[in-house]
């Protein structure tokens, strides 16, 4: 009896621990068979056990809400944001992000800081957005393995724009830019080793890039429009030593000068790459009374550096106006010169082919001497009279007014009406007085106005005129004379015989042949 309850019991208790056993088991696999998920906002995809949302071309108008911050990569490509300016607090819960790709998304602007939470961050992409200036400062604490910045057409760097942060690749290919400082590369020193440039507008690069294109694996810069002179004639000896950074894209290739055109630098010597020395196209000096101007006009290849220098040792430096510009103007204003001085000025033009220098003695012109101020001439006048104190004639109202582009004034016609001693009972003072108030009110309105050329043809014309009456007076003299010698008979030059004691008279016939040889010739005195 007892044995039977011992067993009963023994086999409920291993009936319970079996029951247990079961349960434990069941929940340990429906333990097994859950899972916990990962939230994905909408529109977006998220792979299993990736931990990475990709929200790529969905018609996105900014970044979607509700991605887990424990997300590695975040692909935002081809979306249109309505803002176009990314700030810091678009990305403040995402510190664990190491790769962000914002490509054609409508970027315009990078806020300040906007990056400083994703301190894991090691690739970043927005490139193909309209980003035109990248200020100081916007990547500082990052410290990435490939930074693309493409595609951002006009884009402008700030000299400071990769302070604080590092990466080994950057990607600046087709961005339409033709100027970049070495300088703004410095921060990346020691860590950079690709480098995309190709399919910009680069014309050269400065001997400064050296240094850093030495540390780089790869380089790329094809597909630009290198002026191949003497100034890039270090960058062609780079590539034909070290031709295998260059693999895997386009030569560097040369659009300019015409010699070179379209030569890859693999077909290119190092004479190919030269300069010209620079020539002075025009050198003008123009004087004014108390200024002078010296005016220096170069041109070579490269564009040369103009220097002034006076006779005093300063100098004065003009680059080229523009960057497009083939020559170099430089003007020196001269002021507090002595007119006495003889010196000499040096326009110097200076490019990487020498120096030209052009010598230039300047002396100052003597000053003009002031025009002469001519006394007013006296004219015939319709009406005039003769001041009693002044001795100058006055003219009336009526004569006309000369031309020309000198013009004086006679000063002493400027009579002040001054008390006189003479008796009130004399009219003739009174009527003096009133005509001579008239007349100075009269010169006052005259402008008297001469030319040279109205003096000499004065001169000219009065000799003419004399010359011309002298003529006519002679001959119409000398016709008088002849009229009055048709007008009487001649009388033969000789003196008669005295005439007797007695008086004889000629008859008729004598006088006849007086008369007939009067006419024929000069006869013989008659006996």
């Amino acid at each position: 009896m007892g044995f039977n309850q011992c067993s009963g019991s023994a086999v409920l208790q291993q009936s319970r621990s079996s029951q247990v056993h079961y349960v434990s088991v069941l929940m340990l696999m429906l333990f097994c068979c859950v899972h916990p998920t990962f939230p994905c906002p909408k529109s977006c995809f998220c792979a299993p056990h990736s931990k990475t949302v990709n929200c790529a071309n969905k018609g996105l108008t900014s970044i979607p809400e509700g991605i887990p911050y424990d997300t590695i990569e975040l692909v935002l490509d081809q979306n249109s944001f309505e803002n176009p300016v990314l700030t810091r607090r678009n990305f403040t819960n995402l510190v664990k992000l190491q790769a962000l790709y914002m490509n054609r998304c409508g970027i315009e602007t990078l806020a300040a800081n906007t990056f400083a939470d994703l301190t894991n961050l090691q690739w970043l992409g927005i490139g193909y957005n309209k980003i035109t200036f990248i200020a100081d400062n916007t990547f500082s604490g990052l410290n990435l393995k490939h930074l693309f910045i493409n595609d951002n057409k006009g884009i402008q760097l700030s000299e400071g724009a990769f302070e604080g942060m590092t990466t080994q690749g950057l990607y600046m290919h087709n961005s339409g830019m033709s100027k970049l400082s070495v300088n703004v590369m410095s921060p990346l020193n020691g860590t950079l080793r690709t480098l995309w440039l190709y399919q910009n507008n680069f014309e050269s690069f400065s001997e400064e890039w050296l240094y850093l294109f030495n540390t780089l694996g790869h380089l790329r810069l094809g597909g630009n429009a290198f002026h191949c002179n003497c100034e890039i004639g270090w960058l062609h000896k780079f590539f034909k030593k070290h031709s295998s950074v260059f693999s895997g894209g386009d030569l560097p290739i040369c659009a300019t000068p015409a010699l070179v055109r379209g030569k890859q630098f693999n077909n290119l010597t190092a004479d190919d790459f030269r300069c010209d020395l620079p020539t002075f196209r025009n050198v003008d000096a123009v004087f004014e009374r108390e200024m002078g101007k010296l005016t220096c006009q170069a041109r070579g290849d490269p564009t040369p550096t103009l220097y002034w220098i006076r006779p005093d040792g300063t100098t004065e430096i003009y680059s080229p106006a523009r960057e497009d510009t083939e020559q170099t103007v430089g003007i020196l204003y001269m002021t507090n010169v002595k007119l006495t001085d003889s010196a000499r000025y040096k326009c110097v033009a200076s490019n990487p082919a020498g120096n030209v220098t052009f010598s230039l003695n300047v002396v100052w012109p003597a000053t003009p001497p002031p025009p002469p101020v001519l006394p007013m001439l006296p004219r015939t006048t319709p009406k005039s009279f003769h001041h009693p104190k002044s001795n100058v004639i006055v003219a009336d109202r009526a004569t006309p007014r000369p031309s020309g582009s000198w013009q004086f004034r006679d000063q002493a016609v400027k009579a002040e009406k001054k008390p006189y001693d003479w008796g009130i009972n004399k009219p003739e003072k009174k009527q003096f007085d009133k005509m001579e108030d008239d007349e100075v009110k009269t010169m006052k309105d005259v402008d008297v106005r001469f030319t040279i050329l109205d003096l000499v043809g004065a001169v000219v014309g009065t000799f003419v005129i004399t010359l011309l009456l002298s003529i006519i007076g002679a001959n119409l003299y000398i016709r008088h004379k002849e009229r009055l010698a048709e007008d009487h008979y001649s009388v033969p030059d000789c003196k008669p015989p005295l005439a007797p004691a007695r008086l004889y008279i000629m008859g008729e016939d004598g006088e006849n042949r007086i008369r007939m040889l009067n006419h024929h010739g000069r006869p013989e005195c008659p006996t």
